[in-house]
């Protein structure tokens, strides 16, 4: 098992599961038993995989004019970007769908859910850059999921 921790306390979390704390929370507040459909959860999968291949574009132009280390905004790493776009284009094909454990009725504008796919991007971006999931401080699923730098 591993800890994940937000302001509310700590939730022990299974160490293959793709899910974190956001999910595990929502699950709470939202108890229904209504799936989201994989054809949504691919459809996510695809928009996340579009954002990224932009942001890839966009930091290699940021590069080339201003050089590596001088962009007038922090850029998230080549080697962690190719991690995201690896694991949404899984996502957009459906795999890790059994790590979708928010329901489908839920309150709210879809943070649950979006924060549910983002933990698995993440986490499965963390298992491809050979880390363990939860290792939030090496990729974020809310800063470098949705790319806030």
């Amino acid at each position: 098992m591993r800890i994940e921790t937000d302001f509310r306390g700590t939730v022990e979390i299974e160490n293959n599961a793709l899910y974190g704390i956001h999910s595990v929370r929502a699950t709470q507040n939202f108890p229904q038993p209504y799936p989201f459909p994989i054809s949504w959860y691919k459809a996510i999968g695809l928009v996340k995989l579009a954002f990224y291949t932009t942001y890839k574009n966009f930091r290699e132009a940021t590069i080339k004019k201003y050089g590596e280390n001088k962009s007038p905004i922090k850029l998230i790493e080549e080697q962690k970007l190719d991690a995201l776009i690896k694991s949404a284009t899984e996502v957009s094909e459906g795999k890790h769908f059994n790590f979708v454990i928010v329901p489908g009725i839920q309150g709210g504008a879809g943070t649950s859910i979006h924060m549910n796919v983002n933990e698995i991007i993440t986490n499965r971006a963390l298992q491809l850059l050979e880390h363990t999931p939860g290792e939030y401080h090496i990729l974020d699923p809310f800063e470098d999921a949705n790319i806030y730098h």
